[in-house]
């Protein structure tokens, strides 16, 4: 089963996280590429020479932002289901729409392609070609000014040469959509009426027989006469074994999915708290340098402020938790109160 490529990193090929600030969240690339976080902060540090990421061009971790269309991709969660291997199709999906024109993004049609910008945002080509500016600085440039942040950026002329990862999503698109279809379809022909394959007598599943030794599907009478031998199995036990694979198949899968996610969340998260402690400590310390009792009062309030903030944050956070864990009890509670037969 196939997942989406431009939603996995290009160098660790692990899916990005749907938000940013975190080690898989996506960073674009000027080459158009993108890979998360973690990745792109390791791969910068390198010579160009020694870097995973070869496209030849120097100024591919130019940029400091994160790639917030793949973000704004990735928030449609109920039609892109994460695994471990990377997001798989199963709802279909609603395509983003310029922030200015709102026509839908389209790689069939040339102005409705999308163009990246600076800030991680994207506009169809259309509507840079018609609100760009020349820079009054260099010539050679466009000032363009993003109508989701309304920050202003530089950008070079060429849109021919200019490509995102957006593209490549919406290339995959086709193929995950005959896929998700193919996976309904088979989902809808699962019948509870078949015909004997010896007779072709139709009966329902309850009274219906399985030969493993053949393979076939038969109704009592065939069973009785032609595949008493062969240990014929009721086809309602065939079925209902069947379906528990497939069924705990699937559940592992989705569990495991969050078991493997929370963990790597909460471990980002983690980081994330330790830097904030050695930051916040570190600058409390230029308390002990201030020039006069005015200046250390309002270092004083700043950094109390910092840190009223960071503990809203937390307080709004730690409910959503607290929910997932009753909500995972209450779950329990009702496979416990489900009688076994």
């Amino acid at each position: 089963m196939r997942v989406f490529e431009s939603l996995n990193c290009i160098v660790c090929k692990k899916p990005f996280a749907r938000v940013a600030n975190q080690r898989r969240s996506p960073r674009h690339l000027y080459c158009g590429l993108a890979m998360c976080n973690e990745c792109f902060e390791q791969e910068k540090t390198l010579e160009q020479e020694k870097r995973n990421h070869q496209c030849g061009d120097s100024d591919c971790f130019y940029s400091e932002n994160f790639a917030y269309f793949l973000i704004d991709v990735l928030s449609q969660k109920s039609a892109l289901v994460f695994t471990p291997m990377g997001y798989l199709l199963v709802k279909p999906f609603k395509i983003p729409e310029c922030q200015i024109c709102l026509d839908e993004y389209s790689n069939q049609i040339e102005a409705k392609k999308s163009f990246a910008l600076g800030c991680g945002h994207i506009i169809c080509t259309e509507c840079y070609l018609k609100t760009r500016q020349k820079s009054s600085v260099d010539s050679s440039l466009y000032e363009i000014k993003c109508p989701t942040c309304t920050e202003t950026y530089d950008m070079y002329a060429a849109v021919n040469k200019q490509k995102d990862r957006f593209h490549d999503f919406l290339n995959e698109l086709p193929e995950m959509t005959r896929q998700m279809e193919a996976m309904m379809n088979a989902a809808r022909n699962v019948k509870d009426e078949c015909s004997c394959n010896e007779c072709r007598k139709k009966g329902i599943v309850d009274e219906m027989f399985y030969c493993g030794e053949c393979g076939f599907e038969i109704c009592g009478a065939c069973a009785y006469k032609k595949h008493r031998p062969h240990g014929a199995i009721p086809l309602l036990e065939k079925q209902a074994n069947q379906m528990l694979m497939e069924l705990q198949q699937e559940s592992r899968n989705v569990i495991k999915t969050y078991k493997d996610l929370v963990p790597e969340l909460h471990k980002g998260l983690l980081e994330g708290i330790d830097i904030f402690e050695t930051e916040l400590l570190s600058k409390e310390e230029t308390l002990k340098g201030a020039p006069n009792f005015a200046d250390l009062q309002e270092k004083h309030k700043s950094f109390t402020k910092i840190k009223s903030n960071f503990e809203l944050s937390a307080e709004n956070y730690l409910p959503h938790l607290r929910r997932f864990d009753g909500e995972v009890k209450q779950l329990i509670q009702t496979l416990n109160e489900t009688p076994d037969a």
